[in-house]
């Protein structure tokens, strides 16, 4: 499964890089007072720019783990842009309502490579996560890798996200859901 997963997020990213913005520019000319899903906020100007928040829900799979399978998650996630091109930093806040009423939380630096008014959003980041030590709520070592549509209708955004923690017995996790940007948003169908 995570191969697979690996092989959908490179084979999107490819195709971004080839597509047109034509339609994305025009959506982000618009003016509303913030970005679609995964935005970065401003980034000129700035060593760290302001925030800018999503609320996501969905599925979350642990790769080869058939207890796992179709569980719901609720998250909070805060990305910023930092003063550099492409690089950017996020953090969750994740409840699965199986694993009981603590979140999860997660703090990345990320790499964005595709443009900040792209239809389509692909990161890939390292970081640190809690809630994946078995001596108790400690930080371990995270990698993630990110990929997403973002839409136009009422600003959702289909994404599948891939992680693991650094450890030995560690197995790939995957989240899929929709992004919607925290309000102010704007109803918008094409």
């Amino acid at each position: 499964m995570a191969h697979a997963a690996l092989t959908l997020i490179l084979a999107a990213g490819r195709l971004a890089a080839q597509h047109s913005n034509s339609a994305a520019d025009d959506y982000q000319d618009e003016a509303h007072p913030h970005q679609t899903a995964f935005s970065q906020g401003p980034r000129t100007g700035w060593t760290v720019g302001a925030p800018h928040l999503d609320i996501n829900g969905g599925l979350y799979l642990v790769d080869r783990d058939p207890e796992s399978t179709k569980q719901a998650f609720l998250r909070l996630h805060a990305q910023a842009a930092l003063g550099i091109p492409g690089l950017g930093i996020a953090s969750d806040l994740q409840w699965i309502p199986k694993f009981g009423a603590t979140p999860t939380w997660s703090a990345v630096g990320q790499i964005a490579p595709l443009k900040a008014n792209s239809i389509i959003y692909l990161s890939g980041g390292a970081g640190v996560v809690t809630g994946h030590s078995a001596r108790g709520d400690r930080l371990k070592g995270w990698f993630q890798g990110v990929l997403a549509i973002r839409t136009p209708i009422h600003e959702i955004a289909p994404f599948v996200q891939v992680g693991r923690a650094t450890g030995s017995g560690q197995k790939a996790e995957f989240l899929f859901g929709v992004a919607h940007p925290l309000a102010p948003y704007r109803f918008h169908l094409p």
